[in-house]
């Protein structure tokens, strides 16, 4: 029996309707200098196989599997038996032999914070954090996970002192994900945070560079809408406001009593433009996102005196919505206005465009830009191997 066989069994799960394979490896195929990343979304687990090449990273292989919202909550998976099997029978079907994979976790149980310690060793630090981390985190100690990483060149703090910025969670949210993995029969070579998988897609992508001003990044999924604005390479600011696709979609189904089919169809041809018959249904949901993303710039602006904006950039489902860029850009503008002295900024939708590509993949792999970005970005933590 393979290694294959032995840690990842038959399984007799069909994928659902609507899934997106690249291809399927060969029994014989050679996997060797590739590494591979997962994204478990509310409305899609999304899979990213990359290839290092003498040039750098390539996309070799993906997946895109729909998966229905009800199996993830607030970024914990909630019957992680049924989602194992679904990415057991999606790595299956892609042939796939890793058994080490890179991840991510999202959501409003993700807490962030920044705080100044003393200028001390990474040892140190890491033994004052296990005191720091309760102290800023409201999670009983004993149920809490937590990460920080010291964040260079921030101005403004005592010459003595060092910023650091805080992540943590519940582990049981993390524990779902482990166990979701431990039943695919794969292993995390870490679990990051969602938005910091997407900013090193970014970077590999050539859209952001290291040392750049501030910038937003809006990351529109199936049922959340997660807002980041990211300096010195972590988020200074992150929340997850309530509205996603799947409230769109919700509220066309209800107000034009049509089929959710045909509600995903007239997101994806009409978009958010102002038509007569969808504007009423989705308008609230719409503006009330735009508060959100405009009140998290103008917080970050007043806490930030001096700072300026320097890019929005949209990834996930949404961002493949027509007119919703143009619409978030009008909004952001007016927020802007008479805080910063720049020309006037646009949301670009970010997708695969600078990434080297397998040839196979395309062109169906284009549609799926931008919901890749966190799988690829896990897949891409590790660099290329020896």
């Amino acid at each position: 029996m393979s290694l294959l066989e032995r840690f990842r069994p038959a399984t007799h799960i069909s994928l659902p309707q609507g899934s997106s394979i690249g291809f399927r490896w060969g029994t014989l195929s050679r996997q060797r200098r590739t590494s591979v990343g997962i994204d478990f979304g509310a409305g899609a687990l999304k899979v990213a196989q990359i290839r290092w090449t003498r040039q750098g990273a390539r996309l070799e292989n993906y997946a895109v599997v729909p998966m229905d919202p009800g199996r993830m909550e607030e970024g914990a998976i909630k019957d992680p038996i049924t989602v194992g099997e679904l990415l057991k029978a999606t790595l299956a079907e892609m042939g796939l032999t890793q058994m080490m994979v890179g991840s991510s976790v999202g959501g409003p149980n993700i807490l962030v914070r920044h705080i100044n310690l003393p200028k001390v060793s990474e040892q140190d630090m890491r033994a004052a954090m296990k005191f720091e981390a309760p102290q800023h985190l409201p999670i009983p100690e004993d149920q809490m996970v937590y990460d920080f990483t010291p964040v260079p060149d921030v101005t403004g703090i005592p010459e003595h002192q060092t910023a650091v910025f805080l992540c943590g969670t519940h582990k049981k949210l993390i524990d779902t994900h482990l166990a979701a993995m431990t039943r695919a029969g794969v292993r995390p070579t870490a679990i990051e945070l969602d938005c910091l998988t997407t900013l090193r897609s970014l970077e590999a992508l050539g859209v952001v560079q290291t040392g750049q001003a501030p910038f937003a990044l809006l990351d529109f999924g199936e049922l959340g809408t997660r807002i980041s604005i990211m300096r010195h390479g972590v988020p200074m600011l992150s929340r997850t406001v309530p509205t996603g696709l799947h409230h769109l979609r919700t509220a066309l189904v209800d107000s034009l009593q049509i089929p959710a089919v045909e509600a995903e169809q007239h997101l994806r041809t009409k978009g958010v433009a102002d038509d007569v018959d969808l504007a009423p249904a989705i308008g609230p949901w719409l503006s009330q996102l735009m508060e959100s993303i405009s009140r998290s710039i103008e917080f970050f602006l007043i806490q930030n005196r001096g700072a300026t904006l320097g890019r929005v950039y949209m990834v996930g489902g949404g961002a493949m919505l027509p007119h919703l860029a143009e619409t978030l850009s009008a909004s952001i503008q007016g927020v802007l206005a008479g805080r910063q002295e720049v020309e006037p900024l646009r949301v670009q939708p970010v997708g695969l465009s600078g990434l080297d590509l397998n040839p196979d993949l395309l062109p169906k792999v284009t549609e799926y830009g931008s919901i890749l970005l966190g799988a690829l970005g896990s897949a891409l933590r590790e660099g290329m191997p020896e």
